[in-house]
């Protein structure tokens, strides 16, 4: 008979084995990110392995960070790859104050990006089937018609819907200083916010700190608004260099910052709260103001919710901006600042700029939050944009020839993509563009030519045939001319 040892010694080769082929078949792609596994119950009849020895290596592999367990559904292979993508480089650079000049190039963006008829990687959307648009209609449709005349035949409240300040008040009550729900404004979506912030601190010829890469609608304001952007070396991984920026502070008369700490679009990093401590008390201690766009701090993908810039502010001086754009209903437009020390004079140029936001928005929006269901769609949609983001970097991965980079974001919806520096993200864009593809070049995200081999996808939507199709003839085409 085998003695007690050889039988122990024979169990745990068995369960290593099982583990060993579970990980071969997810990195062979049998298994793909966000895919249910065999329950315990099936591979045990599958493999012949005991159910005592199946339990045991979907244990080890979730202690690996291999496969995840959701709540009575079973195992699924964990959504991000991050072993198997390459990061885009981080490019250092003497940052200067520049002119910026993107209407044209962002005219014909946006055309692509607001055509139905593409398949959309270009735009930040989040798919309609991931939104509670239906919760919302409910809503409105259940609005007594005595309720809801008064809010189509007046102006409503230039600060914004009480209802709907005390709900987004409650969701920030991590925020240090905020006396009560009249200290935010209700906006026409975060980019009003954000150029509404602009305004109230700086003037036509001041110059404005921006990520490299950044957001291009930012540059489109700064152009606008006839300032200067100044582009500092950003890590798509930890996020803006500190000491590249303190050094360009130094240098520079800066009079704002324009800023994305939690799941930056276009890179998709998040930043570390002792850098986010380190450059709020950096810029206070020059007086300057940050304009902070969390518009994705909901979106994150594990862990708890990343901290916001606002909540190391002690001087005021950090001006927060965000919305329901990308979590709930992009066609309410819905955002709202919080915008400190400079109160008085965003609600002006709120004012001045038109008057109020839609009361009727503002209100069903406030109904919804107070019902709780917030919290319970944001965990779900979390989920999908989880998996729909590891299933694009890992199409980009098949694709795409050799070489190519891409972003680990770790919540958003952004992925940044990095080719070798002879492939034209532009020549790209156009080649999409007649194959009914919408991406965006990452030209546009700088005033330089530095990004010109860089282009930014969205996993806003689901998986599909057709979006797996369109990642392959972008491939094709880069490895063409490669």
């Amino acid at each position: 008979m085998k003695s007690a040892e050889s039988k122990s010694n024979a169990r745990n080769y068995r369960y290593v084995q099982l583990i060993d082929q579970i990980e071969a078949q997810i990195e062979n792609g049998y298994y793909r990110p966000g895919e249910k596994l065999p329950s315990i119950r099936q591979l045990h009849h599958q493999s012949g392995y005991s159910i005592s020895t199946v339990y045991r290596a979907y244990i080890e592999l979730e202690n690996r960070g291999r496969v995840e367990a959701r709540i009575k559904s079973g195992y699924y292979v964990r959504p991000w790859p991050h072993t198997m993508l390459a990061t885009p480089s981080y490019r250092r650079h003497r940052p200067r104050p520049q002119k910026v000049a993107l209407k044209a190039l962002a005219r014909e963006i946006v055309r692509a990006m607001s055509d139905p008829r593409m398949i959309q990687l270009g735009g930040t959307l989040t798919a309609p089937s991931l939104l509670p648009t239906k919760s919302l209609c409910r809503i409105v449709k259940s609005m007594a018609a005595s309720h809801m005349q008064p809010m189509l035949s007046t102006y409503a409240d230039p600060g914004g819907c009480a209802a709907l300040k005390t709900q987004i008040a409650k969701r920030l009550l991590t925020v240090p200083g905020l006396g009560t729900a009249d200290d935010l404004l209700i906006t026409n979506g975060c980019i009003e916010a954000v150029s509404l912030c602009l305004r109230a601190v700086a003037g036509p010829g001041d110059t404005v700190m921006v990520e490299s890469p950044t957001y291009p609608w930012f540059l489109q304001v700064i152009e606008d608004l006839n300032m200067l952007a100044l582009e500092v070396p950003t890590d798509p991984v930890t996020g803006i260099d500190l000491t590249a920026m303190a050094q360009a502070l130094d240098a520079n008369k800066v009079k704002a910052c324009v800023l994305v700490p939690n799941f930056q679009n276009p890179l998709g990093y998040r930043m570390a709260r002792e850098h986010k401590r380190q450059l709020v008390e950096m810029t206070a201690r020059r007086g300057i103001a940050i304009i902070e766009d969390d518009i994705h701090g909901d979106l994150y993908f594990e862990g708890p919710r990343p901290m916001l810039l606002k909540s190391f502010d002690r001087s005021g001086r950090v001006l927060c901006c965000s919305s329901f754009s990308k979590t709930l209903a992009p066609g309410l437009r819905i955002g709202w600042v919080l915008p400190g020390r400079y109160a008085a004079a965003v609600k002006r140029l709120k004012l001045d700029m038109n008057i109020s936001s839609p009361a009727l928005n503002q209100h069903a929006l406030a109904v919804f939050l107070a019902n709780e269901g917030y919290e319970r769609h944001l965990r779900r949609l979390r989920q999908a944009l989880k998996t729909q983001a590891a299933q694009l970097a890992m199409a980009v991965n098949r694709y795409f020839p050799d070489g190519t980079k891409t972003s680990l974001p770790r919540g958003g919806l952004t992925l940044w993509v990095e080719f070798r520096s002879g492939v034209s993200g532009m020549d790209l864009f156009h080649f999409a563009r007649r194959q009914g593809i919408a991406i965006l070049p990452g030209s546009i995200c700088s005033v330089s030519d530095r990004y010109r081999h860089c282009i930014r996808l969205s996993f806003g939507f689901p998986w599909s045939a057709k979006l797996e199709a369109a990642i392959k003839k972008l491939g094709d085409f880069v490895a063409a001319g490669a």
